[in-house]
């Protein structure tokens, strides 16, 4: 039995009665014995307000309730919020503490979902943070529940849980949603990335759920600001309305509280009396200053409601403060029996013969400046199946809308749970420009350039990752139709072309590309696991092949969401060795034609779209969207090995094994270009080797070794002057080493630096080792009680070990070659980001500018920027520039450098401007009350000077938006005047006549405050920029 959209919106609006009745604890609820389902909504509150008191209450509920029911922890209340390092010594005492209130919760056999808060801090968001997820980490293990955090940390949601065929859940972090939210890390497997795109998540949810009971719950952040609030709730009503008698529960409220507004039931719980100020104007129907718990109790014949359970005086302890019918809503049985079968839809035998897009078809000066990349491979009429949803893979339920900024695309899964994807061929890259340039130029050539990715690239990867030994997908292409058994997904992707193909996720086992593996993860999931254990570890071998791979096909998209890691058991000993799957092919082939795009394809600008030709112009900058992950996993191999993986590949991609291959493509697709594609790919096979050497040199410039939480020994032996050998073993708890996790020989013509992470556990770190030239080593303990021995000596040169780490609490051995950087008073000495790489920059400067006395100024320079440890932005920057006046025929010059942290805390930084004779100036007088005389030409005031400026300024950063800059100044000033003009003009009678045109030399002090808050300095939308300049 089918049930139609409408008939279902019809049935279930008529259905409907939402009720406002002055429900109290004496109004009467159903039988017990009725219950469908119980859910229970706990909100975070401040610490002052502990959880351990309700949930003693709420324990006896949850007993009761069995497995019907959830309970969901609004904002993580469980304190405390951070959870120290493995190694602290307050460890075990939050550990305790965590235990005593989950303990409450081990034996509940319903379901438990927690709804991330926003436990870091402002002040320190970056070490706070790591030790919140620390805490959610701990909960999740403790639990033995890895999917009780929903939607995931770090994610705004909406997360979508399907209690029953009457009742689904929508959980939300709005954090992430309000306008001063940062943004999330696109790195994590979010279902958006965006408050836009959440929100639209949201209201698809609400849609394809409208006959069913909705319940959102919502985490507010605490210190929300009022107009965050108003903002937030103004979204929320514009796709609630739609929605009557939707149940909405938040968090961080000023009391326990029930508010009716425009049919929507909005329910308040936790305690935070500073949020008073945020409470809706509404008048609430009840409320109450006490901590307890709401509870909403569903009965099979459609009714909800609402009860509170607090301490309130004068309740007994087994009746509830307040009691409530919410609403009262057909089942879905109860909608089945009035609707009559429809026939079925079936399009498994169905063909369509339609193009890609009719997008990219411009005129030829068009093609000229965007480039004629594939739009013939665009126009041209394929023959494609029709896809069905109901018979695919035996029958497919869509699951939600997909990520991602630039396509449309659906998650669906069999009746095995096994999931797919089906995704747009066409793009739809507007979320990715930035809303100020969404209206101009800019955003149509963004969107033209969708015609340089090939519409059919993807069909080629898997015979040729199968012949290089790389794990695939197997896409698919159909045609989507307009099939009413999409419901509302169908919008934006219904009759188009979309690629349809598996999402390696968890249980593999049944399928070979994937290696048959058991487990497969999330790239972000495996940093996760390889920070817990040490005896687990990823295959770089197999990394360093894929990685080579995507260069031979072209494809400059890999960051870290296009991996899934497929797990093993390893042969010997215990731990997991992961192995990569590369998915989401769109950019293979991806082309650079057209005099625009190879302009913003140079290297100061963007060069990783530099475009699939028979070579790489430079191979460092086409990987940048790996950056992170290839520095992560690519850390132990030689360049000898990479060298071997890379002529393996030139032997496997054979003359034939590409040329089957490039005829995957659609016949009449094959025939526009598919020739040359096949010759591209043979001179780019036959590049690889180079390739891979120049990666590798890029990548071993600068190797991070990074341990775990657990304990390891690392050794550093100098053993001559061009090797440094690096080793890392995993040693037991009485200091006896196990095995070697991790060891490479370091060539000083190769690599300048190694930084060493133990991150948790008592490391030991031991240096040794005589030599004359070396690398220099950081060595960066981490938490726990660490012993640190340097007893090497590097003859030339500066001190080469660097010793980051907390100036108590460790045992440290050091010789004279160590620079001891221990700090009791940085909480961040002890961080690891393992992204904070960033690229060295260069890039000309070009610069025109007028102004009325010199006219027009033209000239150029150059701008760089040069990156060094925990030097943020950069560790140095120089700028400079040089300009011809036309009109006075002068020259400018100037200078600008800034060295960050350069002594000590402090930055420096240094400005030197040159202004050559016959710069234009004017001169009415002294003091603010001197005259122009307008019968008088602009040039009876103007005079010519030479000028030198130059300052050098010690700095400091305060906080995120404030720059502080004082130092000594001096300028040189030569005014000349014009010999066929009275000199006395400029001359005031106090004056000696000559002294205004002596050469001037001051000295002084400059003072120079900056507040700077814009959310971009190229477009921003919102922020101060406020710098005020004093001199003296």
């Amino acid at each position: 039995m089918r049930l139609t959209y409408k008939k279902k919106f019809l049935l279930a609006t008529c259905w409907g009665i939402l009720c406002a009745l002055p429900g109290w604890s004496q109004n009467p609820a159903p039988d017990t014995a009725n219950v469908a389902h119980t859910i229970f909504l706990l909100g975070h509150s401040r610490a002052e307000f502990p959880v351990n008191t309700k949930l003693l209450r709420l324990q006896t509920h949850l007993k009761t309730a069995g497995k019907s029911s959830t309970a969901i922890f609004i904002g993580n209340p469980f304190y405390p919020r951070l959870l120290p390092g493995a190694g602290s010594p307050q460890r075990a005492t939050a550990e305790n503490a965590l235990k005593a209130q989950l303990d409450a919760l081990k034996n509940y056999a319903g379901q438990l979902l927690i709804v991330p808060g926003d436990h870091q801090t402002k002040k320190d968001p970056s070490h706070s943070g790591r030790q919140a997820r620390a805490q959610e980490q701990f909960i999740q293990n403790y639990l033995q529940n890895d999917a009780v955090f929903a939607p995931s940390s770090g994610c705004p949601g909406p997360a979508e849980i399907e209690i029953s065929p009457d009742l689904t859940l929508l959980l939300l972090d709005t954090k992430w949603l309000l306008p001063s939210s940062p943004p999330v890390n696109e790195d994590l497997e979010c279902n958006s990335t965006k408050a836009s795109e959440a929100l639209a998540g949201i209201d698809d949810i609400l849609k394809n759920n409208h006959q069913k009971q909705i319940v959102v719950a919502a985490h507010l952040p605490l210190g929300i600001k009022p107009y965050e609030y108003r903002y937030m709730h103004r979204a929320f009503a514009q796709i609630y309305r739609q929605h009557g008698g939707l149940i909405h529960a938040e968090d961080n409220s000023p009391a326990l509280s029930y508010v009716w507004q425009d049919s929507i039931n909005y329910i308040r719980t936790g305690l935070d009396p500073l949020a008073r100020k945020h409470h809706r104007k509404t008048r609430p129907v009840f409320s109450q200053d006490e901590m307890g718990f709401a509870k909403l109790i569903f009965y099979k014949n459609g009714e909800a409601w609402l009860e509170f359970w607090s301490e309130a005086t004068g309740v007994p302890a087994n009746k509830p403060t307040y009691r409530r019918l919410l609403m009262k809503k057909a089942t879905l049985a109860q909608v089945n029996a009035q609707i009559k079968p429809t026939p079925a839809l079936n399009f498994s035998d169905s063909v369509v013969t339609v193009n890609a897009s009719n997008l990219y078809k411009v005129s030829k000066f068009k093609r000229l400046l965007l480039g004629e990349n594939y739009r013939r491979e665009w126009q041209t009429p394929v023959t494609l199946p029709v896809f069905d949803v109901g018979t695919a893979k035996g029958g497919l339920k869509v699951l939600q809308r997909g990520g991602g900024f630039q396509t449309r695309s659906l998650r669906l899964a069999d009746k095995n749970g096994k999931e797919f994807v089906l995704r747009s061929v066409e793009k739809y890259p507007i979320e990715a420009i930035p809303r100020p340039l969404r209206k101009t130029v800019a955003a149509d050539i963004v969107k033209d350039q969708i015609s340089a990715s090939h519409p059919y690239a993807p069909l080629v990867i898997p015979p040729l990752a199968k012949a290089a030994g790389i794990f695939y997908t197997n896409p698919k292409y159909f045609f989507v139709p307009n099939d009413p058994r999409l419901g509302n997904f169908r919008t934006g992707l219904s009759n188009t072309i979309a690629l349809f193909e598996e999402r390696p996720d968890d249980d593999e086992s049944k399928a070979p590309q994937f290696g048959n593996s058991k487990k497969v993860y999330s790239t972000a999931k495996v940093f996760e696991k390889l920070q817990e254990d040490n005896d687990d570890e990823v295959d770089q071998q197999a990394v360093v092949r894929a990685r080579l791979f995507d260069l031979f096909i072209g494809d400059w998209d890999r960051h870290e969401d296009q991996w899934r890691w497929a797990s093993f058991e390893k042969e010997s000993g215990k731990g997991k060795i992961y192995q990569p799957i590369p998915r989401d092919r769109d950019m293979t082939f991806f082309i650079n034609q057209g005099i625009i795009p190879k302009i913003a394809s140079r290297k100061w600008i963007l060069p990783k779209i530099q475009g699939f030709d028979e070579d790489l112009r430079d191979v460092t900058t086409f990987n940048f969207n790996a950056r992170y992950l290839d520095r992560s996993f690519l850390t132990e191999l030689s360049l000898a090995e990479w060298q071997a993986v890379a002529t393996d590949l030139q032997k496997r991609l054979t003359d034939e094994t590409i040329t089957a291959a490039i005829k995957q493509l659609p016949e009449p697709v094959f025939k526009i270009r598919g020739p040359q594609i096949i010759k591209m790919l043979r001179a780019r096979r036959a590049r690889l080797l180079q390739d891979a050497t120049d990666y590798y040199t890029f990548l071993a410039r600068m190797v991070e070794v990074v341990g775990s939480d657990k304990t390891e020994r690392f050794e550093v032996f100098r053993q001559n002057d061009d090797q440094t050998q690096v080793t890392a073993y995993k040693i037991s708890k009485d200091n006896d080493v196990k095995q070697i996790l991790y060891q490479r020989v370091f060539n000083l013509k190769e690599t300048r630096e190694v930084r060493l992470y133990g991150l948790a556990g008592d490391d030991v770190f031991i240096v040794s080792g005589r030599v004359n030239k070396g690398i220099i080593i950081r060595i960066i303990g981490g938490e726990g009680q660490d012993q640190i021995t340097d007893s090497s000596y590097v003859k030339k040169g500066a001190k080469k070990t660097y010793i980051y780490d907390t100036a108590t609490g460790n045992q440290l051995q050091l010789a004279n070659e160590v620079k001891n950087r221990t700090s009791d008073q940085n909480p961040n000495i002890n961080d690891y980001d393992r992204k904070a790489f960033q690229y060295n920059f260069l890039g000309p400067v070009a610069s025109i500018e007028y102004n009325k006395d010199d006219g027009f100024y033209l000239g150029g320079g150059f701008e760089a920027r040069i990156q060094g440890f925990r030097k943020n932005p950069f560790a140095a920057s120089h700028r400079f520039v040089a300009n011809y006046a036309l009109a006075t025929e002068s020259f400018l010059f100037n200078y600008a450098g800034y060295f960050t942290q350069a002594l000590g805390i402090f930055d420096v930084a240094t400005n030197l401007d040159v202004k050559t004779k016959n710069f234009a100036d004017n001169f009415f007088g002294l003091s603010n009350r001197s005259l122009f005389n307008r019968e008088f030409n602009i040039d009876f005031y103007r005079y010519r000077s030479q000028r030198y400026h130059f300052n050098v300024l010690l700095g400091r950063r305060w906080g995120k938006y404030q720059h502080f800059l004082f130092g000594p100044a001096y300028q040189w000033v030569l005014a000349q005047p014009d010999p066929n003009r009275n000199l006395g003009r400029f001359t005031p009678a106090e004056l000696s006549p000559n002294d205004p045109f002596a050469r001037k030399a001051y000295v002084g002090t400059l003072l120079s405050y900056t507040v700077d808050s814009r959310d971009d300095r190229t477009l921003p939308s919102r922020g101060v920029y406020l710098q005020t300049t004093a001199t003296a």
